[in-house]
């Protein structure tokens, strides 16, 4: 499997490995003990994902980032902002349009290009 160009969708990559692995696992992330000890009967708890996401990212080459979840939130926020409406892409992700725009919503590099009128 490659190593994905930036701004590939992640089912384009989830559906690769599909093709290479077929249905082996259930699971994108192999860990067993970790799901039986965060699924309680009052839901996902003390399930430490930054823990886990910070041990993949190593294993796959990639240095971490500050605010690791928060960023990728931010990043799929905006992304998603270009294409569909905010209060449709605030129900997708569960937050509300003032939040959206007070925390998650970022100006890009392709917005500074795009005002500069560099392709």
């Amino acid at each position: 499997m490659s190593i994905p160009e930036p701004k590939v969708e992640l089912r384009t990559i989830l559906d690769e490995a599909f093709e290479i692995f077929g249905d082996k696992s259930e699971y994108v992330i192999k860990a067993p003990q970790s799901r039986a000890a965060a699924n309680t009967a009052m839901g996902w708890k003390n399930s430490n994902l930054r823990t886990e996401m910070t041990r993949l990212l190593r294993r796959a080459g990639v240095s971490g980032w500050p605010r690791l979840f928060h960023s990728m939130r931010a990043s799929r926020q905006t992304e998603l902002q270009r294409e569909f409406p905010l209060h449709v892409v605030c129900s997708w992700l569960g937050n509300s349009p003032r939040i959206a725009q007070q925390s998650y919503l970022l100006v890009t590099e392709d917005d500074f290009a795009k005002a500069a009128g560099v392709a």
